[in-house]
C-alpha cells in the first residue's frame, strides 16, 4: 500500500482584489488546494492557534494566567525559523481537489490527534475543504504565515475594533 501524501508546503496570500487571504497548500503528490479566508475566518484561526500555543505553555511549566500568551509568545518566536520564509513556494501541480480557483472557507473545525499533532478542518458551505494535521512547529509556521499576511493586508489594525494578532 502506497504511503499517503503529505503536505509539502504552504502558502498564505492577500488578495487586494478579494480582499481575502488565499491558503495554496502543496502536497507530495503534485496536489495544490487552495481555499479563501475572510476576515471573519482568519481571525477565528489565529485565535485557535493562539490557544493551542498556550496550551503548549500550560503543558511544559506552571505560568500565570496574565503572562500566559506572553510566554506563548516568546515560545512562537522561538519556534519560527526565518530560513523557511525565505524558500519560493514552488508548487507545480497537476491537479486542483478544490478547483483551480478554490473554494471559500465558511467553517472551521479542529481535533485533537497523538500528542502535539491537531487537525484542522476548512471547509466550504458545501462541506468541499481541507484537513491540516499540524504539529506544533507547523502550527507556529502556519501562524507565521497568516500573520504576516494579515499585516500586508492590514487587517485587525484598530484595537478598538479588532485585536491584532498575538505577533507582530
Amino acid at each position: 500500500m502506497a504511503d499517503a501524501p503529505r503536505l509539502k508546503q504552504i502558502n498564505v496570500s492577500y488578495v487586494n482584489a478579494e480582499d481575502r487571504l488565499l491558503l495554496k497548500v502543496s502536497t507530495t503528490d503534485d496536489k495544490e488546494y487552495r481555499a479563501w479566508c475572510t476576515r471573519r475566518l482568519t481571525k477565528v484561526l489565529l485565535e485557535r492557534l493562539e490557544l493551542s500555543f498556550e496550551k503548549e505553555v500550560d503543558k511544559q511549566q506552571v505560568v500565570p494566567q496574565e503572562t500566559r500568551r506572553e510566554v506563548a509568545r516568546i515560545k512562537h518566536d522561538g519556534e519560527v525559523e526565518e530560513k523557511a520564509f525565505q524558500q519560493p513556494y514552488e508548487a507545480e501541480p497537476t491537479a486542483y481537489p478544490l478547483g483551480e480557483d478554490g473554494v471559500l472557507i465558511t467553517a472551521l473545525s479542529e481535533k485533537q490527534l497523538l500528542d502535539d499533532t491537531i487537525a484542522i478542518s476548512l471547509k466550504g458551505p458545501e462541506g468541499k475543504g481541507l484537513t491540516l494535521n499540524l504539529d506544533n512547529k507547523l502550527r507556529h509556521q502556519l501562524y507565521e504565515l497568516i500573520s504576516r499576511a494579515v499585516t500586508r493586508a492590514d487587517w485587525f489594525d484598530n484595537a478598538a475594533q479588532h485585536e491584532k494578532p498575538m505577533v507582530h
